[in-house]
């Protein structure tokens, strides 16, 4: 089976993330899916953002002016007073827009519904796969909505959409996973996981991006107690200190990490549990081809445009 080509927050590194104007492009360059995040606004519906909050670097109010920081959480927004900012450009004087140098921004782009991507991946040429991440917040459960709430919800879009069997729910806070499989036993659901690093007695790598140093230690403490605020008590020591053997216990499909994680032989046991791999996210062509060797069902990148030149020659 070949590799698919996932456009991470639609190409987040070609076109605004998580914008109807990128999930269009990925269909149109030929991607085999597309990531998105999902949340449920105030009067629930289930719309496409990343952060919790509106991010300052590319949200602009109906006059044009970039937000400042506190903003508000998604979560306490109606959908039509989310409509009204624009997410198209990102502050040309940030480290956002520097990081994503490439990307052809668009003025007017606004912050859409799950319903509205899938409307868009239904008309593609080819199958099409959302990767849906159910955006929770396991550390602080004020700044989300409830996971249980927004897997419920979320799958009621994708069932009166008809797009169930094209779908993959993907999450960090496994709850929600966990929920949606007990409401819809055919949905697909692979399990993110955090960069194993962060639970390692060394500390981690700087490529890791490690939290704070108190945060790191909470993290640490729930995965060793077994009592992790994102596992649903499905904690790897409770599994052998497996991560993999905890993700099948729990009925996952897929195992979803950060793509240094995968070695050879997590892959080899991830293979004799039965699951199904993924790696976010991954920009670079190097990496890129080492994971196509190592023969992984999906990668997530910013760029499906160098993993599509990297899907040619391998």
């Amino acid at each position: 089976m070949a590799t698919l080509n996932i456009a991470h927050r639609g190409g987040a590194g070609l076109f605004p993330e998580n914008t109807l104007a990128a999930f269009r492009n990925a269909v149109a360059i030929g991607c085999d899916g597309a990531e998105l995040d999902v949340q449920l606004s105030r009067d629930s519906e289930v719309v496409v953002f990343h952060d919790y909050c509106l991010k300052p670097e590319i949200c602009r109010d109906a006059s044009g002016a970039l937000l400042t920081s506190p903003t508000p959480y998604l979560k306490d927004l109606t959908l039509a007073e989310l409509r009204q900012y624009d997410i198209g450009r990102a502050n040309p004087a940030s480290e956002y827009a520097r990081k994503h140098a490439p990307v052809k921004w668009r003025d007017g782009e606004r912050i859409p519904t799950l319903a509205e991507v899938i409307e868009i991946a239904k008309g593609a040429p080819k199958p099409f796969r959302l990767f849906v991440e159910l955006k929770t917040s396991f550390t602080d459960r004020s700044m989300s909505a409830d996971p249980k709430a927004l897997a419920e919800a979320t799958l009621q879009v994708i069932g009166k959409h008809d797009y169930l069997a094209c779908t993959t729910l993907v999450s960090f806070d496994w709850c929600g996973l966990l929920y949606a499989k007990k409401l819809e036993r055919n949905i697909e659901c692979w399990f993110i996981t955090l960069p194993q690093s962060w639970f390692a007695d060394a500390p981690p790598p700087s490529a890791d991006e490690q939290p704070s140093e108190i945060a790191l230690q909470q993290l640490r403490y729930w995965a060793r107690s077994g009592t992790s605020a994102w596992a649903g008590g499905y904690d790897a020591v409770n599994h052998g200190g497996s991560i993999l053997r905890a993700i099948k216990a729990a009925g996952g499909d897929g195992w979803y990490p950060m793509h240094r994680d995968l070695t050879r032989e997590m892959i080899d046991q991830a293979r004799a549990l039965g699951l199904k791999i993924g790696a976010w996210t991954v920009n670079d062509p190097a990496d890129m081809r080492q994971l196509c060797t190592f023969g992984v069902e999906a990668i997530c990148t910013d760029r499906p445009d160098l993993l599509a030149s990297v899907l040619e020659q391998t």
